[in-house]
């Protein structure tokens, strides 16, 4: 970068001529040449001419002209132009220098210094200088804690500039602009900003005595022109290149600091003769507003409610006298609401306008602040309206059962214990309801008429698309079950059956006595001679329990559950040879269940009876191998062992006793073989029962 010696203006590499004055760039360093060697001539230095001979000593010489030769030298090649010599002209600055005899008098080399000195100077004051902070208009606008901040450069609309270049153009000489044109007054008259016109930036206003108090770097008219334009010079999409940025432009309150930049084409603005300064400084906020925190919402404005029946209900809205004259609310026509439906009321405000992140409306000269559009908006809850009582048609619902688990079937809904109300107006349906073992799950259905609504009350619950409420159970071990091994004999010796075995004991006794062996009907290989005269023990041997080895009650037949009462009975004939016998009877009821700790028969016609064998292989080939079944003995309880200690302390009683394991061994050569002639015969059918009497003895 070289140095124009006649203005002092920066030249870039390559130039011919001075951007600044127009002086050839050749005649720049030349100047400068001829400046330093104006000096040393007149000051008796070294001559100009690098050749001539030295007048006196020439080691004299010699010595005084190499020091001062070596720095012309050097000075000289700092001044040197690439550029072609041009025709020489009267330089100024050499001129100047000529003028001056007190300039004769300093050295050359500080002579040198002094001149770059100058040119840099004189390089740097050409510039007009421009405090960036006067060229814009800040403003703060919103309210306090949501103020905003903008800055945006102070001038008139482009077409005032238009007219006033024209005006301007026709002066020839910044002397020659003694105030305001007319025509300019007249138009500045004409504008709306014509109150604003003392605000306008001075170096960007069209009075021509401002400009020309402002515009002090400018030579003529035409270049005043140029430099303002060079301020509101714009981009493509019309916004100045001049502007300013802010760290923080919204949410601004009283008292905050802003700090502000000035962002500009500085190259393009040098090339114009301008330098901006103070592009970098502070604004306080002030002066803004307090608003009023606004809920639109606010029972001090609105009332909100819902009235009807539950179901019918529908929106009543009302303001109060305190509402904003800029406020009115917008809502739909709800009908046929029911308590906890959701229901959009919106706010609208006139004027609303943005401050900050907020929003803000003035009326009766407040300003009232929403911070946030979301606020305009709310959604109610339908509350308040007539209720129908609740009710739970499956609280405390029982059931009826037919058999009991592991093949259980639910027939139905016991009402016996049920709500009237329930009971009139709602109907149940049973699903998944047959062979259900512990664990299993069914399913109940209710519906409820329409009738029930009538009555004030509705289900509790959401019923399905076809109306139906639903609700599912587990079947557990409070419901019936069959008696199985594990309670088989306590549910024979507990008191629910107690009756009914007694029953059938009295009869065994009483359909022994009198009876020869051939007269039991219902007897299998009972032998023995004469008739019975006395039944002297009858012991409760074992209790067993046949159950069915099926896993559904469809494929069931005759009975799911047998238990036996096994008893052996001891009686006395009238034979005189052989007047004493053993034989067994078998007491044996179908279907025993077991429910809420009761034992009972599942129906009335299930089977009650006894049977008669002989010995107990007689019992255990028909009754323990039965096909289809699991048979297997019950376990005993404690109140057993210890009578089984007891003596027999009579005959007519009924008494339990450990049975001696060999007694059933005792039997005589003649009943083996005719055991072994019976199993020849044809054996009754797995599933047959025993053999009952027609008709039993009274």
């Amino acid at each position: 970068m070289k140095i124009c010696a006649s203005c002092g203006a920066q030249i870039e590499d390559g130039m011919k001529f001075c951007g600044g004055c127009g002086t050839p760039v050749a005649d720049a360093a030349e100047a400068a040449k001829e400046a330093v060697g104006a000096v040393n001539a007149q000051a008796g230095g070294f001559p100009q001419q690098t050749n001539a001979a030295p007048a006196t000593d020439p080691a004299a010489a010699g010595q005084n002209y190499a020091q001062p030769q070596q720095q012309y030298d050097q000075q000289y090649n700092n001044f040197q132009q690439q550029a072609p010599a041009a025709p020489k002209q009267p330089n100024p600055l050499v001129e100047k220098v000529k003028k001056q005899p007190l300039l004769l008098a300093i050295p050359a080399g500080a002579l040198v210094a002094i001149i770059v000195a100058i040119i840099i100077i004189v390089n740097v004051t050409k510039y007009q200088k421009v405090d960036a902070k006067e060229l814009f208009e800040f403003k703060f606008e919103g309210l306090n804690n949501y103020g905003t901040v903008t800055g945006t450069l102070n001038a008139y609309p482009d077409y005032v500039y238009k007219e006033s270049d024209t005006a301007l153009a026709l002066k020839s000489n910044l002397k020659d602009l003694k105030g305001m044109d007319e025509d300019l007054a007249d138009l500045l008259d004409s504008m709306d900003t014509t109150d604003n016109k003392e605000e306008i930036s001075p170096f960007l206003s069209v009075d021509p005595s401002v400009l020309e108090k402002t515009w002090t770097k400018a030579k003529d008219t035409k270049e005043m022109i140029s430099m303002r334009k060079a301020l509101l010079k714009t981009n493509s999409k019309g916004n100045y290149l001049i502007k300013a940025k802010f760290d923080k432009e919204k949410n601004l309150k009283n008292g905050d600091k802003v700090k502000v930049t000035i962002e500009c084409d500085e190259e393009m603005l040098k090339e114009n003769k301008i330098k901006l300064t103070n592009t970098s400084f502070e604004l306080e906020v002030k002066n803004l507003e307090e608003g009023v925190e606004f809920d639109p919402f606010d029972e001090k404005y609105l009332t909100v409610s819902f009235e009807g029946m539950d179901g019918e209900g529908y929106l009543n809205i009302s303001t109060t006298s305190d509402k904003l004259d800029e406020v009115y609310y917008d809502y739909d026509y709800y009908s046929g609401l029911s308590n906890g439906d959701k229901v959009k009321v919106e706010c609208e405000a006139y004027g609303l306008k943005p401050a900050g992140d907020a929003f803000y409306f003035e009326s009766n000269g407040k300003c009232y602040v929403v911070k946030k559009k979301a606020d305009l908006v709310k959604e109610f809850e339908v509350t308040g309206l007539k209720e129908l009582e609740e009710i739970d048609v499956f609280e405390n619902i029982a059931f009826k059962f037919d058999r009991g688990t592991p093949f259980l079937r639910v027939s139905g809904v016991d009402n016996d214990n049920m709500n009237k109300v329930v009971v009139d107006n709602v109907s149940f349906s049973i699903d998944n309801a047959d062979s259900l073992k512990v664990g299993d799950k069914f399913t109940v259905k209710a519906y409820a008429y329409s009738s029930l609504s009538s009555e004030g009350y509705k289900v509790k619950g959401e019923s399905d698309s076809d109306g139906y409420y639903t609700k599912e159970f587990t079947v557990d071990d409070t419901m019936p079950s069959f008696v199985d091994a594990e309670n088989a004999r306590a549910a024979y010796e507990s008191e629910d059956l107690k009756d009914m075995i007694a029953d059938e004991e009295t009869e065994i006794k009483t359909k022994l006595q009198d009876t020869s062996a051939g007269w039991l009907w219902n007897a299998s290989n009972v032998n023995y001679k004469g008739k019975v005269e006395k039944v002297e023990s009858m012991v409760l041997k074992d209790v067993y329990v046949a159950f069915t080895s099926k896993n559904n009650y469809s494929n069931v037949s005759n009975y799911v559950n047998r238990v036996y009462g096994l008893y052996e009975i001891k009686v006395k004939t009238d034979d005189e040879e052989e007047n004493s016998a053993t034989l067994y009877a078998l007491i044996y009821m179908d279907n025993i269940l077991t429910g809420d700790g009761k034992f009972y028969q599942s129906s009335s016609w299930d089977t009650l009876d006894y049977y008669f064998y002989g010995t107990m292989n007689d019992f255990n080939k028909e009754v323990v191998s039965k096909e289809g079944y699991t048979v297997t003995k019950s376990g005993g309880s404690a109140d057993v062992e210890e009578e089984e200690k007891k003596p027999e302390e009579t005959t007519t009683t009924t008494t339990t006793a450990k049975e001696e394991e060999s007694k059933a061994e005792e039997t005589s050569k003649e009943e083996k073989e005719e055991e072994k002639e019976t199993e020849k015969e044809t054996e009754k059918p797995a599933e047959e029962e025993p053999a009952e009497e027609t008709e039993k003895a009274s």
